[in-house]
């Protein structure tokens, strides 16, 4: 599904190696080491959304879902939408699967409300939603529980229990009861760090 091999990561200061690795389909795989190890950074490069050197093959559809939720000033359901609309896809075949998501994560309420105008919590749920709505392949989570209380990560958990037998999550998260109740397997980052 994913194979990273020889893969370096360059910024002016610090260098990240990689160690080669393959993460397995339809499996809920954790990115797992201590601040500063290059967590994100690997799932930026995954993405495609920085430089690096070496090799990552993918194999369908991938959506990157940051820290901070990236919200437009437009309604819920218009931001939940929106990944439809640039894919010319009919949304009112996703009617019912929105529906479901939202009411799955406590958001079904929110459809008509200014998504900016909703706490953290809620942006980072309709920006879930929105990542996983195209049905992509492969969905990468950065630190999805940061905004969340304790209700909303076990509805998370809910979600992604259900549809890691479609999509294979890339999760990298500090919240260790919420990666125990999800983790399949684990990629470890450590010692790959070069200074300069």
């Amino acid at each position: 599904m994913i194979e990273i091999a020889n893969l370096v990561v360059k910024y002016k200061t610090v260098t990240f190696n990689f160690e080669d690795y393959k993460f397995k389909k339809n499996k809920v795989s954790v990115i797992s080491g201590r601040n500063g190890a290059g967590k994100t950074t690997l799932l930026k490069s995954i993405a495609s959304l920085i430089e690096y050197e070496g090799n990552i093959k993918v194999n369908g559809e991938i959506t990157y879902n940051s820290q901070e939720a990236v919200i437009f000033n437009r309604s819920t359901y218009e931001n939940i939408v929106y990944p439809l609309k640039i894919r010319k896809l009919d949304i009112s075949l996703y009617q019912e699967k929105i529906n479901k998501y939202c009411k799955v994560l406590n958001i079904e309420h929110l459809l008509n409300k200014n998504a900016l105008k909703l706490s953290s919590g809620e942006k980072m749920k309709i920006s879930i939603v929105r990542s996983i709505i195209f049905n992509p392949k492969i969905v990468l989570l950065d630190e999805p529980t940061t905004h969340l209380d304790l209700e909303s990560i076990n509805e998370l958990s809910i979600l992604i229990k259900e549809l890691k037998n479609k999509i294979t999550f890339i999760i990298v998260s500090h919240n260790k009861t919420f990666i125990e109740e999800l983790i399949d397997e684990e990629y470890h980052l450590g010692g790959n760090i070069c200074l300069s």
